[in-house]
């Protein structure tokens, strides 16, 4: 903190910044990133000041990182303490116990007005072209998601690497996508029995897509677009 500034303006700072995230983060999540203004933003967050989210961001695209940051960072620490578990009982090679470690951290926000809007948002991320959100989550530094990769990457070793890859962003494209599509339901965050049923059948398909057998036809296109 500046010698200059008391604790109670820093306070203040730090709530003005909570309330733009929060209000991009809502906007964000319902029309997408390209159809928000930032001058709406400042207004949903209740800043007269136009230039409030740029003094605090800089940008847009720095706006839409804070965020990410911030609750990818909450979430991932939930993930990290699910993977040590998992790998100290020995599930190291269980494929649908990595995917609900995770996972999970993210879905069981589902029951909170909060975790819907971050769901919303995320997918929101994944879908902008200005974003490749799987590559982004790995280049943070987040500990959690780099071991479920790193995991889910060893159950996956005998598949041809490119295979490999192109499937764990697909699975991350699976779950985002459907968990989006799933709050659109009216009782998303009151029916637990439903959501878990929802959850539990995601897994079952994420685990099928990434162990599917690779057809003739998709080793003979890969061996084509190699060429390339």
């Amino acid at each position: 903190m500046s010698e200059l500034e008391s604790p109670e303006r820093t306070s203040r700072r730090g709530d003005t910044r909570a309330r733009l995230m929060a209000a991009a983060e809502r906007l964000f999540g319902a029309r997408g990133l390209h159809g928000v203004t930032l001058k709406e933003i400042n207004a949903a967050a209740g800043q007269r000041n136009e230039s409030a989210l740029h003094y605090h961001f800089g940008s847009k695209k720095r706006l839409v990182e804070a965020i990410l940051d911030a609750r990818v960072g909450a979430i991932d620490k939930r993930r990290v303490e699910r993977i040590e578990a998992l790998v100290a009982a020995g599930g190291a090679g269980d494929l649908p116990a990595i995917l609900r470690a995770t996972f999970e951290p993210l879905t069981s926000l589902l029951d909170t007005e909060e975790g819907v809007r971050f769901v919303r948002f995320a997918a929101q991320v994944l879908n902008d072209p200005d974003f490749d959100l799987p590559t982004v989550a790995l280049r943070s530094g987040f500990e959690g998601i780099s071991r479920a990769n790193a995991l889910i990457g060893s159950v996956l070793a005998d598949l041809p690497p490119e295979i490999a890859v192109q499937r764990q962003r697909l699975m991350v494209e699976m779950a985002l996508t459907s968990l989006a599509i799933w709050t659109r339901r009216g009782d998303a965050t009151t029916n637990t029995a439903a959501r878990t049923f929802f959850t539990a059948s995601l897994f079952d398909a994420m685990a099928a897509a990434l162990t599917a057998p690779v057809s003739a036809e998709t080793l003979a296109a890969l061996r084509e677009a190699s060429k390339g």
